[in-house]
């Protein structure tokens, strides 16, 4: 299973399988959550590298809600949902806003998915 497909099974849950990459469809309910992959550095070995089997992806996750509070118990949702991520995944950062876009309120978390790491694992 792909990196996307098991961040859609992680995730998906928390708000009704409203998960999306990059971008939030026009016709969004919330709470909805989006990932976007802000860069990816493959683990490279004198064999080559494996792919993204052993590629570490930097991951921004977004959600929305309303109201803040919401927004709050969504962060710590996430944060539950990827502590428990398979391969490995580290929160590097984490902001919450207000969201004028979507009039929704707004947390940001950061992650280093790392599959290099569960790659060296016996």
């Amino acid at each position: 299973m792909g990196i996307e497909q098991s961040l859609f099974m992680a995730l998906g849950p928390l708000v009704s399988n409203r998960v999306y990459p990059d971008t939030f469809p026009q016709d969004y309910a919330w709470p909805a959550i989006r990932y976007t992959f802000v860069s990816a550095v493959p683990d490279a070995t004198v064999c080559g590298n494996g792919g993204d089997d052993t590629t570490n992806f930097r991951v921004q996750i977004d959600g929305v809600a309303k109201p803040d509070t919401a927004r709050d118990a969504l962060r710590l949702s996430i944060m539950d949902a990827m502590r428990a991520f398979d391969p490995p995944a580290i929160c590097l950062s984490w902001e919450k806003s207000y969201d004028p876009e979507t009039k929704g309120y707004r947390i940001r978390l950061d992650y280093l998915i790392q599959p290099s790491s569960a790659a060296d694992q016996p």
